[in-house]
């Protein structure tokens, strides 16, 4: 497993004042395309919070399972890739600034669905239209090296997929 870690903001372990742990996954299809999620004007793999008393990949299938209608198989059920995010005076739902590590677990995994489908969306995900789309890997790759500069949440994202996705075609040009 690949650790990755992206600290552009220098942060201390002890200056911290927040930790999140997540679960996302590279999720492929026949044509050998991925599956991205675009919420507001973000773009990023699907997955989600590790809720308490869950691993990683019970996370990462409760995700998809709670929100689309996407059956999955994965390559394994170790990530392939974990990012330890530091974040200086990041903006939290409560208007808040916090000093997070968002720490997230990367799986990869394979689809013969065709299509996604979006339900049981919380309020948030429905305002701001949550919305899964299937997309070559290197047209995936130029649409987040175009984020949205003004909004943190995208360009933390953005940064973090990009590395991931580099690391994703690392591992499967090296099985070839």
């Amino acid at each position: 497993m690949k650790e990755i870690i992206l600290n552009k903001a220098k942060l201390k372990e002890e200056e911290l004042t927040d930790v999140l742990e997540k679960s996302r996954i590279v999720l492929r299809n026949d044509n050998d395309e991925l599956v991205f999620a675009r919420f507001g004007r973000v773009y990023m793999l699907p997955g989600g919070k590790i809720e308490e008393g869950e691993t990683p990949v019970d996370a990462v299938k409760r995700e998809l399972m709670e929100e689309t209608t996407i059956n999955i198989l994965l390559d394994d059920i170790e990530p392939f890739a974990v990012v330890y995010n530091y974040l200086r005076d990041y903006e939290i739902e409560d208007g808040s600034l916090v000093n997070r590590l968002v720490k997230t677990y990367y799986f990869s995994g394979y689809t013969s669905d065709d299509t996604i489908e979006y339900f049981n969306l919380t309020k948030n995900e429905k305002e701001d239209n949550l919305r899964g789309f299937f997309i070559d890997i290197d047209e995936g790759i130029e649409l987040l090296q175009d984020y949205n500069k003004d909004n943190p949440r995208a360009a933390y994202l953005a940064v973090e997929t990009l590395k991931v996705l580099e690391e994703y075609k690392n591992l499967n040009n090296e099985e070839e």
